[in-house]
This record gives C-alpha cells, structure tokens and sequence, in this order.
C-alpha cells in the first residue's frame, strides 16, 4: 500500500499516527530528531558503560545508515519510505553484534 493511502486510511479510521496527526514533514523531521538524539545517547553510553572504542565505530556505522535512511525519504518523495523503513534491521543488527562485540574484547588499563 502506497504511503499516501496509508495515510488515507489512518484518517479514516481516527488512528493517530505521526504522520496522521503531525502531517509528513513534521512526522519526517520529528523522525529525525528522534535519530539525532538516539545517537546522542548511544554515544552517552560509552561514556558510562566500559566498552571497547571499537563500539565508536558501530555508533558511526548506526548514524551513517540513519542519515542514509532520511536521504531516502522526503515530503515530497515517500517512494523509498519501505526501503528506509528495512534498513532499521540492520541497524538494530549492526548495533547489536558491535555492542557485544565491544563488551567482549574490553579490557580495562592496569
């Protein structure tokens, strides 16, 4: 289904999705601020949890496939909203293999 009639139907039927109540661009730049921000604190997070810089390395991989999903997606072009939408996946993939990763190979300095 199309986003557009998506949208259709969650006005419709009263669902209030971001998109529904926000409109798109609101809902799209809501959307990247939320990433914005989870960035932030997955960075937050090496500061408090003792973790292997190599975990820098995934926070960056995760930030460059977010901005990647929002060059994808605009107001006026919702046509890879789907493709956008799947590359969350290997984010959430990604972020957890490093994460591990990271908690294994820390040793902390004499």
């Amino acid at each position: 289904m199309p986003v557009e009639e998506d949208l259709d139907v969650d006005r419709r039927e009263g669902l209030r999705s971001l998109p529904a109540s926000l409109g798109i661009p609101r809902a799209l730049a809501l959307a990247r601020a939320m990433h914005v921000g989870t960035v932030v604190l997955l960075l937050l997070l090496f500061r408090l949890v003792p973790l292997h810089p190599i975990y820098l390395a995934g926070v960056v991989a995760v930030a460059a496939i977010l901005a990647w999903e929002h060059s994808l997606v605009g107001p006026e072009d919702l046509s890879q909203v789907m493709r956008a939408f799947n590359l969350n996946g290997w984010v959430s993939l990604g972020y957890f293999v490093v994460t591990v990763a990271s908690a294994w190979l820390y040793r902390p300095l004499p």
